[in-house]
């Protein structure tokens, strides 16, 4: 275990070094100097709000566990440090290990295969609010507004598949593939998948108010987070409207999306709210100047996140009875079929 800490810290403080690298120092010291004292607030506000709301989300979908917020706040923080680094997914196997002492590693999954759903579908809804504001508030060039339609498509699509690839009992049918291929089905790899498929089938089937209060806690943590674009904009005493902020963030970040793969979306980040400042009439250089200010966020969050994952300590103990627990419950939950049938 201390092998895989150390690993797991490592890998977090590469994700600070490489944002630095591709942001570069001078530039990030320039957009440092150029608010002064408001760069302290920008860094805590609003993205502390952002982060308790996302985390609000996350803890809605449990609902065999009652996990304390703090606790999963703090799961939360540590394995984003990581998917700074590792294409949006390697924190959350850290945020499952983080939640040992207290979940299973089969509710643990579960909850966050629903949070991660849930926090993307709420990015969509964003992405559609935006959209909507815009058509009412700004007068965009058509091939923009045209490109923004269907990269909202798209999203809708993807995010649609999903959800159909969770509610299809694909991890019940990779269980039978891992025993054709020689994993007993006592194994906790076949079980486990079960497992999760189950609690699955239970959270989104006979518990559809908790996901959906989920989904709107995220969308409230996005449109929070449009803040940082509108606070930015009032110290550089440009006159913008919070509903334009909003407007500049939901496409920017929707055009994010397109970087899921690559670690911190470099380059589509900086690219894409370039483009945004640029089609609202605020040029791309003031969206460069944005971008590397929460770049700088980005940084120091992930900084905090790597602490919080060196001063973690796992009950190993406890985990071991909350991961018992966890295969345990394989079979008392409901699959697909079941939940199906009149």
């Amino acid at each position: 275990m201390r092998l895989l800490r150390a690993f797991l810290v490592l890998a977090g403080l590469a994700s600070i070094v490489g944002l630095v690298a591709a942001t570069g120092p001078e530039a990030l010291l320039g957009s440092v100097r150029s608010l002064s004292w408001r760069v302290a607030v920008f860094v805590v506000f609003p993205y502390a709000a952002v982060a308790l709301l996302h985390t609000v989300g996350w803890k809605l979908v449990f609902h065999r566990t009652r996990v304390p917020l703090g606790r999963l706040f703090t799961a939360r923080l540590a394995g984003e440090a990581l998917n700074a680094s590792t294409a949006s997914v390697g924190g959350e196997p850290v945020k499952a290990y983080l939640l040992r002492p207290v979940v299973g590693p089969v509710e643990a999954s579960a909850a966050l295969l629903v949070e991660k759903t849930s926090i993307t579908v709420g990015q969509v809804l964003f992405f559609v609010v935006g959209f909507v504001v815009s058509i009412a508030r700004l007068d965009l060039p058509a091939r923009f507004r045209e490109a923004m339609g269907a990269l909202l498509a798209i999203q809708v699509v993807a995010v649609g598949g999903f959800v159909l690839v969770q509610l299809s009992g694909v991890l019940g049918l990779a269980s039978l593939v891992l025993a054709r291929f020689g994993v007993r089905a006592g194994t906790w790899s076949a079980q486990g998948l079960r497992g999760v498929e189950e609690a699955l089938a239970t959270t989104y089937v006979r518990r559809p108010g908790r996901v959906l209060a989920s989904v709107v806690v995220h969308l409230a943590g996005w449109i929070t987070g449009s803040l940082e674009v509108y606070l930015v904009l009032h110290w550089l005493h440009v006159d913008v409207s919070l509903t334009d902020a909003l407007v500049i963030d939901a496409f920017g970040t929707g055009i994010k999306f397109l970087g899921f793969a690559i670690p911190g979306a470099l380059g589509v980040l900086e690219g894409g709210y370039m483009l945004v400042f640029s089609m609202v009439g605020l040029g791309s250089g003031l969206g460069l100047s944005f971008t590397l200010l929460r770049r700088l966020r980005m940084i120091l969050w992930t900084a905090l996140g790597v602490l919080a994952l060196t001063l973690a300590r796992p009950d190993t103990r406890a985990g071991a009875a909350a991961a018992e627990c966890g295969v345990a419950s394989v079979g008392s939950g409901a699959r697909w079929s079941e939940l199906r049938a009149p």
